[in-house]
């Protein structure tokens, strides 16, 4: 008999079930897709708040005394000027400036926090781990954490009602503690990775069962793995694995604030400077609107009279709007407003026309 394999179960899995949820697997573990309407789910975030589960992403604890010129170096956002409670998006770039990854950066005391998505942690940490050669730097994997994110324009009043604790006055990517019990201690951050008031609670060792018990019992919706993608197009987001790759450079796919210009060195930056400084960008992410009800998918060849110009790299119906909507990664010199754009998706050619980005304006 084959010897039998496990994979990790998301602590809250008996709270999906009561909720309806339906799984999936993703990197390893089984992530609640839906509960349910996909249109609910969407519409609870733009409208009023939803929470996700997402406890398979790993927390990396950065401590030692060159933790700051180590991790100042290897990513894009200027790791030098967070203090503890402030956090920072970054992208981790390679010497040509290729996207080798991305995550959140937190300054606790005497040390940083990273939040890696599930499937980019064994990569990113081996990564990371080649890199520490003579630094006085250490990694450590801080296991199993509870990580909730509430997101909507209720999110504020709801998440303080339910940790009593004030989050509304946060500023853009501020954290503040909040107690849980004599063993733990929660954190709560000010985020808008889905373009509205949003927060993240994540605690070490805990599952939030309490959090997310409170949260139900406001009003807050259980949201899927489906409808986060969908509300990640809405918002223009690009994802690693989806739209940018080791295959695109920074410049190409960075979301707005992900690349700090005033920093100095790290790798891949004078590939950033030199493409920000003479403009020298070959391809950039766009917005698109879909002529139709068919979502492109990703690869789908985009072209010019006949002639290939990029490729789409996310596409969904988007509830919030009523259309169909992708992100392409597209050639800039054929970029020309007003010219005709066509998808090949399976044989059809779906009409296109460029959108700006995002194409919903949340309330962060």
């Amino acid at each position: 008999m084959p010897p039998t394999t496990s994979m990790p179960d998301l602590r809250l899995r008996g709270y999906h079930e009561v909720s309806g949820a339906l799984f999936r697997v993703e990197s390893g573990w089984e992530v609640p897709a839906s509960y349910g309407a996909l249109d609910r789910e969407v519409d609870a975030v733009r409208r009023a708040a939803g929470m996700v589960d997402m406890s398979d992403r790993a927390k990396v604890r950065v401590h030692g005394a060159d933790r700051v010129s180590f991790l100042d170096g290897l990513v894009s956002a200027d790791i030098k000027v967070l203090r503890p409670g402030n956090s920072a998006y970054a992208l981790v770039l390679d010497e040509a400036s290729r996207v080798l990854g991305d995550l959140r950066v937190t300054a606790v005391e005497d040390a940083f926090v990273l939040d890696i998505e599930a499937a980019q942690k064994d990569g990113m940490l081996a990564y990371l781990q080649r890199q520490v050669v003579s630094d006085d730097v250490t990694l450590e994997d801080l296991g199993f954490c509870g990580h909730l994110e509430v997101h909507g324009p209720l999110a504020p009043r709801v998440v303080s009602a339910v940790l009593g604790v004030d989050v509304q006055g946060l500023s853009a990517d501020e954290q503040t503690a909040f107690p849980l019990d004599r063993h733990h201690t929660g954190y709560a951050s000010r985020v808008s990775t889905l373009g509205e008031s949003g927060y993240v609670l994540w605690a070490v060792g805990d599952s939030l069962e309490i959090v997310w018990a409170a949260l139900f019992r406001s009003g807050a919706v259980p949201v899927g793995r489906d409808a986060l993608e969908v509300l990640r197009i809405e918002s223009g987001r690009p994802r690693f694995g989806v739209d940018m790759s080791q295959d695109t450079l920074a410049i190409e796919v960075a979301p707005e604030g992900a690349i700090s210009l005033t920093k100095g060195c790290y790798r891949g930056q004078e590939v950033v400077a030199r493409g920000v400084s003479i403009g020298q960008m070959n391809r950039r992410l766009v917005g698109l609107r879909i002529d139709g009800d068919v979502p492109p998918s990703h690869g789908d060849r985009v072209s010019v009279e006949g002639e290939a110009i990029g490729r789409v790299t996310s596409g969904c119906w988007s509830p919030t709007t009523g259309w169909v909507v992708a992100l392409a990664l597209l050639r800039v010199d054929q970029i020309v407003p007003g010219t005709q754009m066509f998808v090949d998706h399976d044989g059809w050619d779906l009409r296109v026309a460029l959108h700006p980005l995002p194409f919903v304006l949340g309330r962060p």
